[in-house]
């Protein structure tokens, strides 16, 4: 009797000297019990007046409520917040704590605890508006520009897309806010900041950094568009402002720096945009400059390289890549190409196609030549020892550093420091070689045959020299490789110009006794008119990319590559893997949104592209947007086919141009095999309706020129 006094006395005390809102629902949700709290709280005089407490939920809320209190029933207690709307109809945050109401070891109900956390939340909305935005124009601050600006910079890396960073300073504003006081001023800044915001496309973010300055954020733009946007925001401010019946004339200078270019990180950025306002008050201001502009924006960035090429070798800026050859009959890898890469801090990925001639003009040359030569010939002498298949390895040679005189002796002093058998190197150089002093061209290649390198001639075809001029150099240069630009073009159709020339130099080049390597290869289809053709050596992404040296090492490993779109042809099918590919004559429209980045979620909108071509395994298509091949990227297309939505998952495996700004991408999927598998049966459907035009109305199709279609998206 005692014990259920004592139960009694504390569920009594629970319920009537609880400072929060206690109460006791049934297992059908009915109230049964609430405290005076209750009643005070949310604004009731009597119980009738509430049933449950769904009725006091915001419709949004409801289901949330619903699957947390069948939880409770299941003896699982639960908290978390939600919100309550008040007798008066003004909304309430709550902290609510269910738990089950036992009674002869049977559930009977929940008892809920709610705390009004209204104030605690606004305290923290209010908080977090402060620390973000500026309290007098509404606009973000320094400190949440700044953060967008690195959001920013993370999507541009993974898209491809260009960051503008403007810089705004107000001239004379500190003349006003000193002659008609702050409190004028203040006024001014509210204006200025909304005529600022009126004029500027929605998906600019623009911020107050501090005093007379703003800042605006522009993603995903071409150059002249920032340009054209700075005119825009200072023609916006050519009207006065009427301030307390003061006609006010205020004018902005801007700074811009653009990632990548101007830099890679948020704080750099800001800096260079900062220096290019500087530059535009000191022309006058009321004008916009983008940073370095001063000088010629190619000449700046040659001084840039320059003062830091110095330094390269010795900071490990520069390392070396490595892409397979490949024999076409059996696939193995039998040479490699070394390329040179400098990891610049300021410029990020350099071509050597930049630093090269700057380094001839500056004498460095030798020292990056020589770099390049040791590298290579001591990383492939570390894969034979390794035991590792031996095979040539090549590196490129200028025109300057082919016939530089120490060349011969750099490259005798190499092979006996890293005590590489001289076949081993081969080198790479280009058609202009051949066009300086033929005596000395004529001497070089005659010392290098004699030490048992072999001379490869690049790109050629591109250059000046004829395939009658190379029977001069015959029995001196042992290789040509077909310039990547005849390789794009060839075509199954053996009466092609392309394939014409291409078939040619092959066939001159095999009665010169001069091996063939064609660069560039990216499909299938070319493999195999090469191989027809009997081209000895094939260089290309459809084998492999350039690799680190670590990367390559395993691909020496393997020893054979199989040409990857052959991978997902000739690897054994499941019963629903049928080769399914259908050539849309029209492309389907299609909305496509990138779903995860490096493992991440994101929501960065939709986008439409046009779909090409579709397979079991992947599907082609075209965007005007330009996206990385990256396999941390997971896109999400989805489109129309025959009155069904499909839906394809994937990461991008490649990409070309076909036309200026319009990508080809092909996706590859990323998906569970029973969505595999249905979209095998939607594909089979799709097949066969293609010729019942009735059925195939039904799905996304466009009729305009596939590359038209981009101009007007």
């Amino acid at each position: 009797m005692e014990r259920n006094y004592n139960a009694n006395f504390l569920h009594q005390s629970l319920f009537e000297y609880n400072p929060d809102i206690v109460y006791f629902s049934n297992t059908s949700g009915t109230l049964e019990k609430m405290n005076e709290v209750f009643f005070q709280k949310l604004g009731f005089t009597y119980s009738y007046e509430i049933n449950t407490i769904d009725s006091l939920l915001p419709s949004n809320f409801i289901q949330m409520y619903k699957e947390a209190f069948y939880k409770v029933l299941s003896g699982t207690p639960q908290n978390f917040n939600i919100k309550f709307i008040h007798k008066m109809g003004h909304i309430m945050d709550i902290n609510l704590t269910m738990m089950p109401a036992y009674l002869d070891g049977l559930i009977h109900g929940a008892f809920g605890i709610a705390k009004d956390i209204t104030d605690h939340m606004e305290a923290v909305k209010l908080n977090t508006y402060l620390a973000n935005y500026d309290s007098l124009t509404g606009l973000p601050n320094r400190r949440l520009f700044q953060e967008k600006l690195e959001q920013a910079i993370i999507v541009g890396n993974t898209l491809n897309q260009k960051v503008a960073v403007m810089y705004l300073d107000l001239d004379r504003f500190k003349y006003i806010n000193d002659t008609l006081g702050h409190t004028l001023g203040d006024q001014l800044l509210i204006q200025i900041a909304n005529r600022l915001n009126y004029c500027l496309v929605e998906n600019a973010v623009i911020a107050r950094l501090g005093g007379d300055e703003f800042g605006v954020l522009l993603t995903n733009f071409y150059t002249q568009q920032a340009k054209e946007r700075s005119k825009s925001i200072i023609e916006s401010l050519d009207e006065p402002f009427l301030v307390e019946n003061y006609n006010l004339f205020v004018t902005t200078s801007i700074g811009i720096s653009i990632y990548p270019h101007d830099g890679e990180d948020s704080l750099t950025l800001m800096k260079n945009a900062d220096s290019a306002l500087y530059k535009a008050k000191e022309l006058g201001k009321n004008n916009f400059q983008v940073f370095s502009s001063s000088l010629n924006a190619q000449t700046y960035k040659i001084f840039s390289l320059e003062s830091s090429l110095r330094k390269a070798i010795e900071l490990g800026q520069f390392e070396l890549y490595y892409q397979p050859k490949i024999c076409p009959s059996t696939y193995e890898i039998v040479g490699a190409e070394a390329l040179i890469r400098w990891n610049h801090p300021e410029w990020g990925l350099v071509s050597p196609d930049e630093f090269i001639p700057l380094a001839e003009e500056t004498g460095l040359h030798i020292e990056i030549g020589a770099w390049v030569k040791r590298t290579a010939c001591t990383q492939n002498k570390s894969w034979q020892e390794a035991g590792l298949p031996k095979v040539p390895v090549s590196i490129n040679l200028s025109a300057n550093r082919f016939l530089e005189k120490s060349l011969i002796t750099n490259v005798i002093e190499i092979l006996e420091e890293t005590k590489l058998e001289s076949q081993y190197l081969e080198i790479e150089i280009t058609e202009s070689s051949l066009l300086e002093n033929e005596k000395v061209v004529f001497s070089v290649l005659e010392e290098l045959k004699s030490l048992g390198i072999k001379v490869s001639l690049d790109d050629f075809g591109t250059g000046y020299s004829s395939l009658s001029s190379l029977k001069r150099f015959k029995g001196l240069i042992e290789v040509l490789k077909i310039d990547r630009t005849f390789i794009n073009d060839l075509t199954p159709k053996d009466t092609a110009d392309s394939n014409f020339i291409t078939k040619m130099i092959i066939q001159l080049s095999q009665q010169l006794n001069m091996k063939v390597v064609a660069e560039g290869v990216e499909t299938v289809e070319q493999l195999k008119v090469l191989s027809n053709y009997n081209c000895d050596l094939i260089q290309g992404y459809l084998f492999s990319k350039p690799v680190s040296a670590t990367e390559f090492e395993k691909l020496l490993r393997k020893g054979i590559l199989m040409p990857e779109e052959m991978n997902s042809i000739e690897h054994k099918f499941t019963d629903y893997d049928k080769n399914l590919r259908i050539i849309l004559e029209n492309p389907l429209k299609t909305t496509m949104t990138l779903t995860q980045i490096r493992g991440n979620k994101v929501e960065l909108g939709t986008m439409d592209v046009l779909i090409e071509e579709i397979q079991t395994k992947r599907l082609q298509f075209l965007s005007n947007i330009k996206l990385a091949v990256n396999n941390e990227i997971i896109l999400e297309l989805k489109t129309e086919i025959l009155s069904q939505l499909v839906n394809f998952v994937g990461t991008i495996i490649s990409i070309k141009e076909p036309k200026p700004n319009v990508f080809q991408y092909v996706l590859e999927y990323k998906m569970e095999k029973s969505e595999l598998a249905n979209i095998t049966t939607a594909l089979d459907k799709f097949g066969a309706a293609l010729h019942e035009p009735s059925l195939v109305s039904k799905s996304s199709f466009i009729q305009a020129d596939r590359y038209a279609f981009f101009n007007k998206v």
